[in-house]
């Protein structure tokens, strides 16, 4: 611890006896010692390689010792990566690039400097090139030197520490930076104002700032152990007690996570930098002895059987040529597990003995696994065997749909040809029928079948031959007689009249009896035409009729036969699937029944590993 925190220690009646006792726990749990000669470069090194792992926020945190907190921005994390990215992107001045590397490389000289004067200078000179700097949204200069505030003795101001976290807080809200990288760094600030607080021994004060670190980081252990510090110091034992416990889980937690990745690595960082660990590096948590002791204890009743099933386990399996069953995930998980448990199987460390249900649970995955994969093999050769049948049955089932698809085309495509058909055949009955209406509203004003119009035809006709006939008939009769003398003129001009006139009236008499008869013929001519125009259009008509009906039966009959037909075949495909089908269930019994042998045969080979 630093000389600033010694200067505030106060020490305690019997205080040695217990921390002493304290340590014993940490040996005998954890099997780490305290030491005071803590090599700074260390750490280092091994943040460097943390952050190096793709991890998600809520696991990626790195525990910042109240002792060593300054040490904490030598870091080569991804954190100040970010930070520098930003200020070369957002505000950096050529000016002042100069500047900011010249401070970030004092302060990291005087952060890791052993030597009082060494530590003296460069803390003067930091603060001297951060004076500097004009840049006011330079909020990592007010981190740096709220820091050098804190932890350099001579230069020692809570104050103006805290003065400087919180306006660095103040300007890190007005800059554009992204959410999760402003969150951490508003989380760190409130550690380091809370650390102020722990050095001037103002418990209340650095618990209200712990529960906003928490506030702003549910899941920050360095705040949960800090919190559960001034819990102690305040006497409340019962809410350090709860804190940690969630560490300590959350210890285990990160474990589990590194085994279910398979990651070497990251298991053995974790292992190696617990945060519980650190809880052994404060002092006054030996005050909180006896619920520390408690919780380890109940860790502590482990099964030691789990790990002999493991290590049994793991040797069946390789004991049993089941290469062919183990996948390459499989195998990756097979080396890593047995590699895990070959380094720390011995470990007495309490943090391995937690983390044994999480090997027996990663060995009965492994295990499930390989049953499933030899499960699946063999029901694959099954699916195989019984393909042919599927495969019958399908073509089956696709041949019946087929025909129905076929069968429901043709009525459709037969509907449509009788549609036309039938429309053909009105066409051609609507088109006779016209022209045979048409006829019979023309006989009325047709010329040959009208008795009037041949009337009078026949009456000018005999109007003309009665004269011709009274003309000839006067002459005719006038040749007959000699006229002696002037006298018998008169009576001979008479007789000629007399005798035209009667062959006249005897033709034209004739001639009307004849036009009458015509007329009366005509008559009955047309009348005749006009019933045989009207019996052909009923004829016509019941022709259409008649037509209609055969069409009718003809299309009906032919779609009968077609339904009839493949109605007989989709019954044979049916009952052709049907047999199939009892077929596969026959199949599939005798199959399954020989593969479940086989299965238990080669999973008898399998450690068992009960749930």
């Amino acid at each position: 611890m630093s000389l600033v925190a010694e200067k505030y220690e106060t020490p305690t009646i019997g205080f040695g006896a217990n921390l002493s006792e304290f340590y014993k726990l940490a040996k005998d749990h954890f099997q780490i010692s305290i030491k005071n000669d803590n090599v700074p470069i260390n750490n280092i090194k091994e943040s460097i390689r943390f952050f190096s792992l793709g991890l998600p926020p809520e696991l990626k945190e790195i525990f910042i010792p109240f002792s060593d907190a300054p040490l904490f921005w030598t870091y080569e994390s991804s954190l100040l990566a970010q930070i520098e990215e930003f200020m070369k992107s957002n505000f950096s001045r050529s000016d002042n690039s100069g500047i900011n590397k010249q401070i970030y490389e004092n302060y990291t000289r005087w952060a890791t400097a052993k030597l009082k004067n060494e530590k003296e200078y460069f803390a003067i000179t930091t603060v001297n090139f951060i004076e500097r700097d004009l840049n006011k949204h330079n909020f990592l200069k007010l981190i740096l030197k709220g820091i050098i505030f804190t932890y350099h003795n001579t230069l020692y101001n809570p104050v103006k520490a805290n003065e400087l976290l919180t306006n660095a807080v103040v300007i890190i809200n007005s800059l554009r930076l992204n959410d999760q990288l402003k969150a951490e760094l508003k989380y760190i600030i409130s550690l380091y104002r809370g650390f102020i607080h722990l050095k001037e021994n103002s418990y209340e004060q650095a618990q209200a700032i712990f529960k906003e670190s928490l506030e702003l980081k549910p899941y920050g252990s360095t705040a949960k152990i800090y919190f559960a510090l001034t819990e102690i110091n305040l006497a409340h034992e019962d809410l350090a007690s709860y804190f940690l416990n969630e560490i300590f889980n959350y210890d285990l937690h990160r474990l589990a996570i590194a085994l279910k990745t398979n990651n070497a690595g990251m298991f053995s960082y974790f292992y190696r930098n617990a945060f519980f660990y650190n809880v052994f590096s404060e002092k006054d948590f030996c005050k909180c002895y006896d619920s520390i002791e408690q919780l380890l204890n109940v860790h502590k009743n482990y099964d030691n059987e789990i790990i002999n099933i493991c290590i049994q386990s793991l040797a069946m399996i390789k004991a049993n040529n089941l290469s062919e069953y183990i996948d390459e995930e499989m195998n990756k998980s097979l080396l890593f597990t047995e590699k895990i448990i070959q380094n720390y199987s011995k470990s007495t460390n309490i943090l391995i003995y937690a983390t044994y249900p999480e090997f027996y649970k990663k060995l009965a995955e492994i295990v499930a696994c390989i049953s499933a994969k030899i499960r699946t093999r063999y029901y694959n050769e099954v699916n195989q065997k019984l393909s042919t049948f599927n495969t019958a049955i399908s073509e089956n089932i696709s041949a019946e749909k087929h025909l129905l698809d076929e069968l429901e085309a043709f009525k459709v495509k037969n509907k449509i040809d009788l549609k036309d058909s039938l429309q053909k055949i009105n066409e051609d009955y609507d088109y006779e029928a016209h022209v045979i209406e048409k006829l019979l509203n023309g006989l009325p004003q047709s010329d040959r079948y009208n008795p009037r119009a041949s009337m009078s035809s026949y009456m000018i006709y005999n109007i003309i031959i009665a004269f011709l006939v009274f003309f000839f008939g006067g002459v005719a009769g006038y040749s007959n007689k000699m006229v002696g003398d002037a006298s018998e003129f008169n009576s001979m001009l008479t007789f000629i009249l007399i005798t035209a006139i009667k062959w006249g009236a005897i033709s034209f008499f004739l001639g009307l009896i004849i036009s009458l008869i015509f007329s009366v013929i005509i008559i009955v001519e047309r009348f005749e035409v006009k019933s045989k125009l009207q019996k052909r259009l009923v004829n016509l008509k019941y022709g259409k009729d008649k037509l209609i009906n055969e069409v009718n039966k003809n299309y009906s009959n032919k779609e009968k036969i077609l339904s009839e037909n493949i109605s007989s075949s989709i019954s044979h495909h049916r009952k052709k699937v049907e047999e199939l089908k009892e077929q596969l269930n026959s199949a599939e019994k005798a199959f399954t029944a020989e593969a479940e042998e086989q299965i238990k045969k080669i999973a008898s080979q399998l450690p068992t590993l009960p749930n």
